[in-house]
């Protein structure tokens, strides 16, 4: 529809020319109502296919439909520019092809689709013999009918030569697909990348669900300790069963030696994305999807499994049935077994969440979650993490030496006492000044909670989504728009 939205109302050039020179006297006016009614009908298609509810038969049933809407317009105008010889016939060859280059598909459904448009013009030629004596008589006669014939011979080549396109356009398409797998996984899509990793949307053909499946690249299949963590990521996660932590249902590699991780898809965006198209949260939700990820932690720590890279990008809220806002922990690509008796000294996680004891020697335990977590927090009230600065070196002091600023004074306007002070107790230097832990963070959080006097419900939650998408929907509508005036 976006190509025919283009290639449709070009031809009204073709339509001027034969008006005013080949055929004068035409009604060009009548042929630019034409194009404009052709052009509404395509672009209000074009809408429906950004809908995020469309079916897949209600989509193709309003393409057949307003490519047998353009052959009828076409064949109307063809009646009016040189009757049954007119050149305006292969309009229809053009319908076709466009629609078979656009979406190639099986021949049996080009078939379909372009028999209509075939059909339209003698239809239309019927219906207009019983108006028309003069265009009666000419179907009596031999000479015309002929020309007729001639035009559709070629007409006809053209729908066997679009047929026969679509179908090795389809047939490359699905042996594409066919290559594009990985054990039982068919890939779909890349829907995300890090460093070492790439993120496909990817099919289960054994238990036919979506799910994301990370995969390792292929430069980093070598590194001995780039796999150990990424098996250290899949053990992690296969032991956690909080329904806030990302799933995993297999891990393994391929017979070609690809490690991946199979885990849950899922529908959404992470806090970092939708603070950053929205601004800073309102504090109930901010505290609600804070305490989630507390639950994911306290299961996390209880089994003796330190996160090590807490931050908004990876906190994903997403939708279970007719829950909104259910937030899932991610990427436990650096976590840890506080059991584990081998010191790193490498420093890792990420420099603005990464609690002053991650810079100093590299170690880490639940408290340093806490930090992490409440820097999060502080970014979701505020929209800035609790410090920024592009020179390495005073990221790190700053982190080791100063107090930031209450989120409240970022944030412009003011939040409850005790959540401001929740927030620099997590970010305390000392891990003994914090909160002690992840299941105390939450509770101090509910008490927060009860202060402010209202809770994030699951409508409030619909309701923040719902205008989501609708901005989405319009900015792509205006790119559209901005498009087609360029």
């Amino acid at each position: 529809m976006a190509l025919g939205a283009i290639v449709w109302p070009a031809f009204f050039l073709a339509d001027l020319y034969l008006g005013l020179v080949v055929y004068p006297g035409a009604p060009v006016a009548l042929y630019a109502g034409f194009r404009l009614l052709g052009e509404v009908a395509i672009f209000a298609v074009y809408r429906e296919s950004l809908r995020r509810d469309i079916s897949s038969r209600r989509l193709k049933t309003s393409n057949a439909l307003v490519c047998t809407f353009c052959s009828v317009l076409i064949s109307i105008m063809a009646l009016r520019l040189g009757g049954l010889g007119s050149p305006y016939i292969h309009g229809l060859s053009l319908v076709i092809f466009v629609e078979a280059l656009a979406v190639p598909a099986p021949w049996r459904d080009t078939v379909r689709y372009a028999a209509p448009s075939v059909a339209s013009f003698p239809a239309i030629v019927a219906v207009a013999s019983l108006f028309d004596p003069a265009l009666a008589s000419a179907l009596r006669e031999g000479h015309q009918l002929a020309e007729l014939g001639a035009h559709y011979m070629i007409l006809l080549a053209a729908a066997t030569i679009a047929a026969a396109s679509g179908q090795v356009g389809w047939s490359a398409r699905v042996q594409l697909r066919k290559a594009r797998r990985l054990g039982r996984y068919r890939l779909e899509a890349r829907i995300g990348e890090g460093g070492m990793n790439e993120v496909w949307l990817a099919w289960d053909e054994a238990l036919k669900r979506n799910v994301a499946l990370k995969m390792l690249r292929s430069s980093a299949e070598t590194d001995a300790r780039v796999l150990a963590r990424f098996e250290r990521e899949a053990l992690a996660l296969s032991r956690l069963t909080s329904p806030h932590t990302v799933r995993v249902f297999d891990f393994g590699a391929s017979d070609d030696g690809i490690s991946f991780i199979a885990m849950e898809y899922l529908p959404g965006a992470d806090l970092q994305q939708l603070v950053r198209e929205s601004g800073p949260m309102p504090p109930e939700r901010a505290i609600a999807l804070a305490i989630q990820a507390c639950r994911s932690l306290t299961e996390a720590h209880a089994a003796g499994i330190v996160h090590r890279d807490i931050k908004p990008a990876n906190l994903f809220a997403t939708r279970l049935g007719d829950q909104h806002d259910v937030l899932k922990v991610l990427d436990f690509g650096i976590a840890r077994l506080v059991s584990d008796a081998t010191r790193t000294q490498s420093v890792r996680g990420t420099p603005a969440y990464m609690p002053p004891e991650c810079w100093m020697d590299g170690e880490a335990d639940a408290r340093s979650d806490v930090y992490s977590l409440g820097a999060t927090l502080y970014f979701l009230l505020s929209g800035f993490p609790p410090f920024e600065n592009a020179d390495a070196a005073q990221l790190v002091r700053a982190h080791m030496l100063e107090t930031p600023v209450p989120p409240s004074k970022r944030r412009g306007e003011p939040l409850p006492a005790s959540l401001d002070a929740l927030v620099l107790r997590c970010l305390a230097k000392s891990p003994s000044d914090r909160v002690a832990s992840a299941k105390e963070l939450e509770d101090a959080l509910v008490d927060c909670a009860s202060a402010l006097g209202r809770e994030w419900s699951n409508d409030d939650a619909r309701a923040s989504w719902l205008a989501r998408d609708r901005e989405k929907d319009e900015e792509r509508m205006s790119l559209v728009a901005s498009s087609g005036a360029r």
